[in-house]
């Protein structure tokens, strides 16, 4: 009890410890991701402070470079790097932009008329020179008669006419006929000439025909928002028949963009209609519009005139996305929220509680930050090497204390084991000393007293006298033995001999024991064996005692035989009897020292243990081999197998 005490107290300490050790690893894994997830996220956040200010800094500067000019060319091509839309207003509170179109209609005179029913009725020259005598006198008209010379002229089939006509409105150098245009109505005569070339693409070739998907804007027109998307995605979808053979892929996305910021810049100015949601707009802070579409927008005041610039979900998502990545740990999911609560990046729902919320300072101080845990496996993952350390610590130590107790335990089974047969060793020594002792002693009393017939009966007891002392003797030669066996101090004299010689000694040292009429010994000895290498005393001893061994567990009729023969590379001594036998489990200890079948004080076969302990040191001594053949109550056969010598 004291000994499983010992072992399972500290096994029990230890998983104990090693239960907090792990318990408190998961708690330092979660500080630790805690710490490193803050030192990241100051790091970011210092970043796209960083980038805001540059962006900040570079917008001022562009702005108060252009505040007070009105070339919106300037404007539109100055914010394509960080903006997706502008939105304008001077010192007034009055929109500059985008350009929101104004009603203009065109003076349909009798003049106009008249030229229109020529037309009407075939008679394009008439009607061609009627149009532009009111182009020439009435600019009130001059859009509707403009009209009317490209359709004249085109159904007269005077292509080359007809393209010095635009040029002449478009691109001459004498800019006298283009003022009287309207903005709207000279984009209405480029997207004409536009499909007009389209439709006479066979006989008209011009490769130039595009450019005004690169070049929409102009210095000397403010073309309306409106007009510029309507005029543009004509355009572009001319100009997709011919992207191939053009390559007007980029010039197809520059008009795109366009498209994109006036559409963008147009539905900012429309949320900003209001003066007072203008006046009520946050400074210098990016703010959140909802409109069918979510924007972003900061405002700026530069000279008295209000500048807000727009930027798309994807825009302002580019600030954070590199820097964002970088704080990326395994098993860490990471929300960026704007000021509406809306998803910039990560899951829109999440079942866990954010472990980290944080916001970005002045620039975006409603967005927030959330960090959270996906999962409670993010522990043991991130636990799990410092655990399975702890873990194989403790099993290794646990496997030390229970390896430690088993040795202990064996050594204590062992040591009681060995006194238990030391105790039955000393009552056996006891009981056969003092069997023949008393014997002897009885004996020699009773011819002392001379109580004897006659001198027939005193020889026989001198000659039980005589056999007890050879009891007597065998018993402390066995002693003996076993007490140099015990110490390693049994010297053998191991010579080339005979085992003939060995058979007969051992036969002849137990004739007389084995002469009378319950038992017939034989001995049998092949001609012609090899020599051995043994020493023949000790041989004979091995003999001796296994034909003892035999006539004590051979009771009636005993039927002994000593063989000799070869065998392979041995030569063998067999002993056969047709005792007793002995049970599987007895012949696995048959050599073990002390060990007796019957223990008991009252058993019928007299001895102590040993001899065939001391067979087996023997045998082990000369490299030989032990065979036990035996079943319960059809007798026994040991063969001790001895190499021959060589030659």
């Amino acid at each position: 009890m004291l000994l499983a005490l010992a072992v399972i107290l500290p096994t029990v300490c230890l998983l104990w410890f090693m239960t907090q050790a792990v318990k408190n690893e998961r708690l330092a894994v979660r500080q630790k991701i805690i710490d490193v997830c803050n030192d990241d996220i100051a790091l970011f956040k210092a970043d796209v402070n960083r980038n805001l200010d540059t962006v900040q800094s570079s917008d001022l500067k562009r702005i108060e470079s252009l505040i007070g000019n009105s070339d919106i060319w300037l404007w539109t091509n100055a914010i394509k790097g960080d903006a997706d839309g502008l939105v304008i207003y001077d010192a007034n509170n009055k929109l500059v932009y985008p350009v929101i179109s104004e009603y203009q209609s065109s003076v349909f005179t009798s003049e106009i008329q008249k030229a229109f029913n020529l037309e009407q009725n075939g008679d394009y020259q008439k009607a061609l020179d009627e149009y532009r005598i009111i182009m020439a006198a009435n600019n009130t008209a001059i859009f509707p008669a403009s009209m009317g010379v490209i359709r004249c002229l085109e159904k007269l089939g005077l292509h080359a006419e007809t393209m010095d006509f635009f040029h002449k409105i478009l691109w001459s150098d004498n800019r006298s006929i283009r003022k009287q245009f309207a903005a709207n109505q000279v984009a209405m005569i480029r997207v004409k000439q536009i499909q007009w070339l389209d439709k006479h693409k066979d006989t008209v070739a011009s490769s130039s025909m595009f450019t005004d998907l690169d070049f929409w804007y102009t210095k000397t027109e403010n073309y309306p928002a409106e007009v510029t998307i309507w005029a543009l995605e004509k355009m572009i979808k001319i100009a997709s028949e011919y992207s191939e053979d053009y390559k007007l892929e980029k010039p197809i996305k520059n008009a795109e963009k366009i498209i994109d910021t006036e559409k963008i810049s147009l539905t900012c100015a429309t949320f900003f209609n209001d003066s007072e949601t203008l006046r009520n707009w946050p400074l210098e802070e990016w703010k959140t519009i909802k409109t069918p579409h979510i924007f972003y927008v900061i405002r700026y005041v530069v000279g008295g005139q209000d500048v807000l610039l727009a930027r798309t979900r994807e825009n302002i998502l580019s600030t954070f996305v590199t820097d964002i990545k970088n704080i990326a740990i395994a098993g860490i999911g990471i929300r960026l929220l704007d000021d509406i609560n809306k998803v910039l990046f990560g899951v829109d729902e999440t079942k866990n509680k954010p472990f980290i919320t944080t916001d970005f300072s002045h620039h975006l101080p409603d967005w927030k930050l959330e960090l959270y845990f996906e999962s409670d496996s993010v522990f043991d993952n991130a636990a799990s090497k410092q655990t399975a350390i702890y873990t194989w610590a403790g099993i290794l130590v646990v496997l030390l204390i229970l390896g430690s107790g088993a040795i202990a335990a064996q050594v204590i089974s062992r040591q009681i084991k060995l006194n238990r047969l030391k105790n039955d060793f000393i009552a056996t020594v006891t009981h056969e000393l003092k069997t023949p002792l008393s014997s002897m002693r009885v004996l020699v009393d009773t011819l002392l007293e001379g109580n004897y017939n006659d001198q027939q009966q005193a020889t026989e007891y001198l000659q039980l006298i005589s056999k007890e002392n050879a009891r007597l003797s065998r018993l402390i030669d066995n002693f003996l033995t076993f007490s140099r066996m015990e110490r390693n101090k049994q010297v053998f004299d191991i010579v080339r001999t005979d085992p003939a010689e060995i058979a007969i000694s051992a036969a002849e040292a137990v004739q007389t024991k084995f002469n009378h009429k319950s038992c017939k010994f034989t001995v049998t000895i092949d001609e012609n064996l090899p020599s051995i290498s043994a020493d023949k005393d000790a041989m004979v001893t091995v003999l001796v005692n296994l034909l003892d061994n035999a006539y004590k567990y051979s009771y009636d009729n005993k039927q002994i035989e000593l063989r000799v023969f070869g065998e392979n590379s041995y030569v063998c001594f067999s002993v056969k009897d047709n005792g007793t036998g002995m049970t599987r489990r007895q012949m696995k200890r048959v050599f073990d020292r002390f060990y007796q079948a019957d223990s008991s004080l009252s058993r019928q076969a007299e001895g102590t243990g040993l001899g065939l302990s001391i067979v087996k040191f023997i045998v082990d001594a000369h490299k030989g081999q032990i065979d036990v053949e035996s079943k319960s109550g059809k007798g026994s056969e040991l063969k001790v197998l001895i190499p021959a010598c060589k030659g």
